[in-house]
C-alpha cells in the first residue's frame, strides 16, 4: 500500500515551510508535501519539478503516482507510463501503481491490456485496493462483461460494509462502484462521506458532480464543480463536467489548453460544435478524440448518429464495427445513438435504437428513458408511459424521467377533446373557454394546408394545451425551462401553453405551430429548422392579413452591421443565438428567404424544395435541383433582394437607437425601448436631440416617433401629429410598442376627438394582432353604431388574443343578439358561466334565456332552476322557466 501523510504532517509543512535562506536541504518528506500540494492545486509542471527531487527509495512508488498525475493532467500519457512502469515490477507487488497504470491505458484505448493487468492484481492480491476492485469492474463493464463487473463492483461495497475503508479516497471508489450497481441512493451518501472524510478530494467531487448531472441534477453538480475549480482551476475533469452547464466553449476551451489530449473535452467539444451546426469543426474534435483513444464510446455514438442521420449505412456500420471490437453490442453506444437522433427530431429511428439498447442490456434505464421519452413525441402514449416508469422505478433520482411521469399525472386530469382530424388534451378550464373557438381554428388549418400542400398528415394530429409553463417545458424536453419557447411540434405531435398564460395571439402561434405538422412529416422530420421555422413564419402572414412579423428596422439594422447569415448557415442562426433579439431575427431572416423563394420563383419552387429535404443529399445539390443553381448563387441573389427590400423600405437606423425587445419566439408586443424612454423623459434637451436628427436625415424613424411621443406629453398635439403622421408615413408597417399609429389614438383621445382616435387604432390593427383592448373598444363602438359586419371583425381580433376576460364575452352575446345568432350567444353566455363571478344567478339567467331561444328547452329548465335555488324569488328567472315549461309541454 502507498504510505499517506498525515494531516498533521501536511499542516505543519504548509504552515512552517523552510526560509528562502536556510542552509539545510529540504528532506524528501518535505519536498514530497510540496510536490503534492503543487498538484493539488494544478501547478503540474512545478510539481513535475519538485518530485523529480525526492531521490528517497522509501518514496519512490508514491513519487511514480504523482508524477504519472502530472503527466496524465497535462495529457503526456507515455511519460505517465514509463514513470509507473519504472516502479512495477509485479503488479501483484505494486498494485497502485499497476491500478494507475491500467487506468491510463483504458483513457488511451488499451482497455484489453487494462483489463489483463487488473485481472493480474485482484487475483493475485488476497485484499486487492478498493481502487483495484472499482477500476476492474469498470474495465469489464466497458468490455461488455457486466456480471464479473458486478462482482467487483460488490466486492468493493463488501469490504466497506465490513468496517475496511477509511480513506477518502477509496469511499469514493465505493460510490463509484454503488453508482455503477445503480444503488444511486447509496452513491450519494458515500460520495458525500468521501467528500467530508477530505474537501479536498477533487476525483470525488468531480465524480459526485457527474452523479448529480446524469440525473439531471445541474444545480447540485454546479456547485461540487465550482468548489473543485476554486482549489485547482486547472482541473480538466471539473471544466469539462462545468461545460455541460454553462460556458461551455470558454471551459471546453480551457480544458483543452491545460490538456490537449483530454478525451472527455474532445467528445463534449465535438459534440456541443455538432449541435450548433458546426459539423466539420465538430467532426474534427472527434477525430482528435478517437486518434487518443480509439474505444471513446461517445465519439463513435456521435459519428455513427450523424450517419444514420444521413443514411448512411457503411458509415454506420464502420462505427459499430470499432465498438464491437472491444464491447460487443454495446447498450451504451446504442442509447447515445437513440438520445442524439431524438435531439434531431428523428423519432422514429431514435426508438428503433433505443429499444436495440434494451435488447442488449434490459437494465440500461437510460436506453428506457429516452425510448419513454421518443414514444411520447411520437404520440404513443401508453408505451411511452411504460417504459419511462420502468426507468423510473429502478432510477428514481432521475429528474428527467420523474418529471416526464408527472405530466401524466396532469394530462390525466386534463380534458380530451376531438375534433374530425384532432385529438386535444387540455385543462377543464380551458376546455370550457378556449376549445369553442380553437375547434374551428384547427379544422380551418386543416383544410387549407392540405390543399395548398397536398399533403394529408397521419391523423389524429395531437394536440397538449398546458395551463403551467413548467408542464409544457417537462412535457416538450423533459426539464422545466425551455427558454421563450411557446409551443413546439415534434411532427405528430403539438405542445403549447395556454393562452391564458400569453400576451399573445394564441390563433397565430397555433397556426404556425400546425405548419409545422405538415413540413415535418412532408420530410419524415428531415426538414432543418430554419426552412421549417421559416415556412411556419410565411405562414402566418398568409393565415391572416394582421399576423406575421414587421421587422423592417431589424432588417436594415442587420444589413448595415452585415448580419445576414448565408443561407447555407442558417441553422447556426437558432443554435447559436445569444439573445432573444438574436433568435427573433433567425426566425425572421429565415421567413424572408422563404418570401424570397415564394415571390422570385413561384410556391412551386417551394413545395419542392420541402420534397427535396425527403431525401438524403447535400443541401446545395438540392437548391440545384430546384432552382438549377448552388446554394451560394441562390444565396447571392437572395441578397440582392434583400438590398432591394432594404431600399423600399427607405428608412434610417442610427445607431444610438436599440433593436424593439421581445420573446424569441417572435410572437407577442415587440417593445420600442428607445421610444418607451421618450414617454418618461420629455425634456427639453431630448427634443433638440431628435430635432437635430431629423434635420440630418428626415426619415429618421424613431427620431419622429420619440420626438411626437414628447410633444404629446407636453400637450403640444398639433406638431406632435405632424410628426407622428411623418413616422408612420416612413414605416407604416410598424409594429413595435408604443407605434405612430397607437401614439396618434391617443393625442386624438386627449384632444376629444373620438373618430380620429378610432381610425388610427384601426390603423394600428392592420400591422399589430397582440392587442386586445384596442379590438374590444373598436368592436364596442360598432355595436353602438349597429355595424353588425365591423363588430364582429373586431370581436374575432379580440378573442385571438385573449378568449378569458369576460368583458369581450358580454360583447360577444351582445352582438349575437344583435345579429339573430342564437348559437353563438349560448357559446358566449356558456363561457361567461366560467369567467364572471360577479353575479352568478344572472349568468345562469343568461345562458337559461340563450338556450331556450335555441330550442335547447331541457337545458334552460336545467339552468334556470341552478339560477332559483339561490334566488327563488328572482323574477325574470321564474319567467324563463315557466316559458321553458310551456315549451316542453308543447
Amino acid at each position: 500500500m502507498v504510505k499517506r501523510l498525515s494531516a498533521v504532517a501536511l499542516s505543519a509543512a504548509l504552515l512552517c515551510p523552510a526560509p528562502l535562506y536556510a542552509q539545510n536541504e529540504p528532506t524528501a518528506l518535505e519536498n514530497l508535501q510540496r510536490a503534492e500540494e503543487l498538484l493539488q492545486r494544478g501547478s503540474y509542471l512545478a510539481a513535475q519539478e519538485v518530485f523529480q527531487t525526492v531521490r528517497d527509495a522509501f518514496y519512490q512508488e508514491q513519487v511514480a503516482l504523482g508524477l504519472a498525475r502530472t503527466h496524465m493532467e497535462t495529457g503526456q500519457y507515455d511519460r505517465a507510463i514509463a514513470a509507473l512502469q519504472q516502479v512495477i515490477d509485479e503488479p501483484a507487488d505494486q498494485p497502485l501503481p499497476s491500478t494507475r497504470l491500467a487506468e491510463i491505458y483504458v483513457l488511451t484505448g488499451r482497455s484489453a491490456e487494462a483489463q489483463a493487468l487488473l485481472q493480474e492484481v485482484v487475483d493475485s492480491v488476497s485484499q486487492p485496493p478498493v481502487r483495484s476492485l472499482v477500476q476492474y469492474g469498470l474495465v469489464l463493464q466497458l468490455r461488455g462483461e457486466t456480471e464479473l463487473a458486478d462482482v467487483q463492483f460488490n466486492a468493493a461495497l463488501d469490504r466497506y460494509d465490513s468496517g475496511l475503508v477509511f480513506d477518502s479516497g477509496d469511499v469514493g471508489m465505493v460510490a463509484l462502484a454503488a453508482w455503477q450497481l445503480d444503488e444511486f441512493h447509496d452513491a450519494n451518501a458515500l460520495f458525500g462521506e468521501a467528500v467530508r472524510l477530505d474537501s479536498g478530494n477533487l476525483e470525488s467531487l468531480v465524480l459526485w458532480g457527474n452523479l448529480f448531472q446524469e440525473k439531471f441534477n445541474d444545480e447540485d453538480a454546479r456547485q461540487n464543480y465550482v468548489q473543485v475549480l476554486e482549489q485547482n482551476p486547472r482541473y480538466t475533469p471539473a471544466l469539462v463536467g462545468l461545460s455541460k452547464i454553462s460556458s461551455p466553449e470558454r471551459n471546453l476551451t480551457r480544458a483543452l489548453d491545460i490538456n490537449a489530449r483530454d478525451v472527455a473535452a474532445l467528445e463534449t467539444f465535438g459534440v456541443m460544435l455538432i449541435r450548433n451546426d458546426r459539423e466539420e469543426e465538430g467532426r474534427q474534435m472527434l477525430a482528435q478524440a478517437l486518434d487518443n483513444n480509439p474505444e471513446s464510446i461517445p465519439a463513435r455514438a456521435t459519428l455513427a448518429a450523424l450517419a444514420a442521420m444521413s443514411d448512411d449505412q457503411a458509415a454506420f456500420d464502420e462505427q459499430l464495427r470499432a465498438i464491437n471490437q472491444f464491447s460487443p453490442d454495446n447498450a451504451q453506444f446504442f442509447a447515445l445513438v437513440a438520445d442524439y437522433l431524438g435531439n434531431n427530431y428523428r423519432f422514429t429511428e431514435a426508438v428503433s435504437f433505443a429499444r436495440r439498447a434494451i435488447e442488449t442490456d434490459s437494465g440500461n434505464w437510460f436506453a428506457h428513458t429516452v425510448l419513454g421519452g421518443n414514444l411520447v413525441r411520437l404520440g404513443e402514449e401508453e408505451q411511452g408511459k411504460y417504459h419511462l416508469e420502468l426507468a423510473f422505478d429502478n432510477d428514481p433520482f432521475n429528474v428527467l424521467t420523474s418529471n416526464m411521469l408527472q405530466v401524466f399525472d396532469v394530462l390525466e386530469e386534463y380534458a380530451t377533446l376531438e375534433s374530425e382530424h384532432f385529438r386535444v388534451n387540455m385543462s377543464q378550464r380551458d376546455a370550457q373557454i378556449l376549445w369553442p373557438y380553437m375547434e374551428p381554428l384547427l379544422e380551418e388549418s386543416w383544410d387549407r394546408l392540405v390543399e395548398k400542400y397536398q399533403f394529408e398528415p397521419e391523423v389524429p394530429v395531437i394536440l397538449q394545451v398546458f395551463e403551467r409553463t413548467e408542464d409544457f417545458a417537462v412535457r416538450s424536453v423533459g426539464l422545466p425551462d425551455i427558454g421563450p419557447l411557446v409551443g413546439i411540434c415534434f411532427g405528430k405531435v403539438v405542445t403549447l401553453i395556454s393562452p391564458d398564460t400569453l400576451s399573445a395571439n394564441w390563433q397565430e402561434i397555433v397556426w404556425h405551430e400546425l405548419v409545422h405538422v405538415w413540413t415535418l412529416q412532408m420530410t419524415n422530420n428531415r426538414m432543418p429548422r430554419w426552412l421549417s421555422e421559416g415556412i411556419s413564419t410565411w405562414e402566418e402572414r398568409l393565415g391572416r392579413p394582421e399576423w406575421g412579423r414587421r421587422q423592417g428596422l431589424d432588417l436594415v439594422r442587420a444589413v448595415q452591421q452585415d448580419k445576414l447569415l448565408p443561407v447555407s448557415d442558417l441553422n447556426r442562426g437558432f443554435t447559436s443565438a445569444n439573445s432573444n433579439a438574436d433568435l427573433s431575427f433567425a426566425y425572421f431572416q429565415s421567413y424572408l428567404v422563404v418570401e424570397y423563394i415564394a415571390e422570385e420563383f413561384g410556391f412551386d419552387h417551394l413545395l419542392a424544395l420541402i420534397h427535396e429535404y425527403a431525401n438524403v443529399l447535400p443541401e446545395s445539390e438540392m437548391f440545384s435541383n430546384v432552382f438549377g443553381m448552388d446554394i451560394e448563387t441562390f444565396d447571392s441573389g437572395f441578397r440582392d433582394w434583400i438590398q432591394a427590400r432594404v431600399e423600399e423600405i427607405n428608412v434610417y437606423v442610427h445607431s444610438d437607437d436599440s433593436p424593439d425587445e421581445g420573446a424569441g419566439h417572435g410572437h407577442g408586443v415587440r417593445e420600442n425601448n428607445s421610444a418607451v424612454m421618450a414617454e418618461l423623459y420629455n425634456n427639453e434637451s431630448l427634443k433638440q436631440y431628435m430635432r437635430a436628427r431629423i434635420q440630418r436625415e428626415p426619415r429618421d424613424f424613431q427620431a419622429q416617433l420619440q420626438l411626437g411621443i414628447v410633444l404629446f406629453r407636453e400637450e403640444a398635439y398639433g406638431e406632435a401629429i405632424h410628426h407622428l403622421t411623418l413616422a408612420n408615413d416612413i414605416l407604416p408597417d410598424y409594429s413595435g410598442y408604443p407605434s405612430p399609429a397607437l401614439v396618434l389614438s391617443q393625442v386624438y383621445e386627449a384632444m376629444g376627438e373620438r373618430e380620429q382616435q378610432l381610425a388610427w387604432l384601426e390603423v394600428m390593427l392592420e400591422n399589430q394582432q397582440h392587442d386586445f383592448a384596442s379590438p374590444l373598444l373598436l368592436a364596442n363602438d360598432a355595436l353602438e353604431k349597429g355595424d353588425l359586419e365591423r363588430a364582429g371583425y373586431y370581436l374575432e381580433r379580440a378573442l385571438s388574443v385573449n378568449p378569458y376576460r369576460a368583458e369581450i364575452h358580454h360583447a360577444d352575446a351582445e352582438f349575437a343578439k344583435a345579429s339573430g345568432d342564437t348559437q353563438r350567444a349560448v357559446q358566449a353566455y356558456e363561457v361567461l358561466l366560467q369567467l364572471d363571478n360577479t353575479d352568478p344567478v344572472a349568468a345562469r339567467t343568461n345562458l337559461a334565456q340563450a338556450y331556450l331561444e335555441n330550442n335547447q328547452t331541457e337545458d334552460a329548465r336545467y339552468n334556470i332552476l341552478r339560477a332559483l335555488e339561490t334566488a327563488p324569488g328572482y323574477e325574470r328567472a321564474q319567467q324563463i322557466l315557466l316559458q321553458a315549461v310551456g315549451r316542453g309541454a308543447q
